[in-house]
């Protein structure tokens, strides 16, 4: 990979963008990626559509970064408390985290 730096102006050039987006290409393509798109698109898609239709969270209260990263952490640990607790009173049958299933 070649790439030019330019000290005063702080940037860098890739001359291998090309290569590197075929490559992206090939992998998003391959069985694997495929495979990989499909379970990434249906485990989040639950979890984002349930967090802002059944509990009303439309946005973050802090911009920066490393702020929202903790409020949306607090957010995680609070609803997989508030699972256990429901697990612990029976409302809830079965209590699993991830699974490796395939879906296709």
């Amino acid at each position: 990979m070649k790439v030019e730096v330019f000290e005063d102006e702080q940037f860098y050039i890739c001359h291998d963008g090309r290569e590197l987006r075929e490559k992206s290409h090939a992998n998003i393509q391959s069985e694997r990626g495929i495979l990989k798109r499909q379970t990434r698109s249906i485990q989040t898609e639950g979890h984002f559509g349930e967090i802002k239709e059944n509990e009303n969270f439309r946005r973050f209260n802090y911009r920066s970064a490393d702020k929202v990263y903790k409020e949306f952490m607090l957010y995680a640990i609070g609803r997989n408390i508030n699972k256990y607790y429901r697990f612990l009173n029976e409302k809830l049958k079965k209590f699993e985290g991830k699974t490796t299933e395939k879906t296709a």
